[in-house]
């Protein structure tokens, strides 16, 4: 495609890191892309820097608060480190601070519709948590959802990862498709179905096991566990359910 918006939302376990690394891997082979961010949750962004330096040859750096204090020390208090290396991993949550905004308005280009795009390929990873929450005809943005629509207007590929694409609430989901592909998708609109296969793969580990009857996934067994409950615990509970009761009418 003329621009990989893509989301793969495939069963955990299964390798959406490595996909998305294979992604990587082969835009910047055919020269279609000199830089990539990751976001992603603290907690994987270690994981993420291995993967693409021992399974791909990249090297990620990490950029958090330590990181930026040893570039401003090293490059001088005007670098940007957004741009301090062509590819960058980096945390939703730190991101979306307050004190990392005049960053970004340094970084980013005021006109959301220049050409070409400032950077190349934006990966965000656990994209469920950017999808904004909320029932009703409008889903409510949260500060996760609005730093990643301030993010991708200004790459030219994106690639969601997450294997909960969809939370039950369709202005959610509407919302999740319209940040990987504007051009496709709207808020508060029904995704077409033709259209959402063309921009979203997903595997179950199932579907692994019909094509490789090898595949390396465990057999999930279900094995209830008889529990032995004290009077009190009883006592407890049936206060709740009524409590529950009580609380269902009053609302009705």
């Amino acid at each position: 495609m003329p621009r990989a918006n893509m989301l793969i939302a495939d069963d955990v376990g299964i390798g959406k890191t490595i996909e998305a690394g294979l992604v990587v891997h082969e835009f910047v082979l055919r020269h279609r892309a000199r830089n990539c961010l990751v976001v992603c949750p603290s907690s994987l962004q270690e994981k993420w820097r291995l993967e693409m330096r021992d399974k791909f040859g990249f090297e990620f750096h990490i950029l958090d608060s330590d990181a930026v204090r040893q570039l401003r020390r090293t490059r001088g208090i005007h670098i940007n480190p957004l741009e301090s290396h062509p590819y960058v991993i980096t945390s939703m949550d730190w991101l979306k601070r307050p004190e990392q905004q005049p960053m970004l308005d340094a970084t980013l280009p005021p006109d959301t519709n220049l050409y070409p795009r400032k950077f190349d390929l934006l990966i965000v990873d656990e994209a469920a948590h950017v999808a904004p929450a909320g029932d009703g005809r409008y889903a409510t943005d949260s500060q996760r959802t609005q730093l990643v629509t301030r993010l991708s207007p200004h790459f030219e590929h994106r690639l969601f990862l997450t294997a909960t694409p969809h939370n039950g609430k369709p202005e959610s989901f509407q919302a999740l498709l319209a940040l990987i592909d504007p051009q496709r998708f709207a808020r508060g609109v029904r995704p077409n179905a033709a259209q959402l296969r063309q921009v979203m793969v997903r595997r179950l580990k199932a579907h692994i096991k019909q094509v490789r009857p090898d595949a390396p996934f465990a057999e999930r067994r279900i094995h209830p566990l008889p529990l032995t409950y004290s009077d009190d615990e009883v006592e407890a509970y049936g206060w709740l359910q009524r409590y529950t009761e009580l609380r269902r009418k009053a609302a009705g």
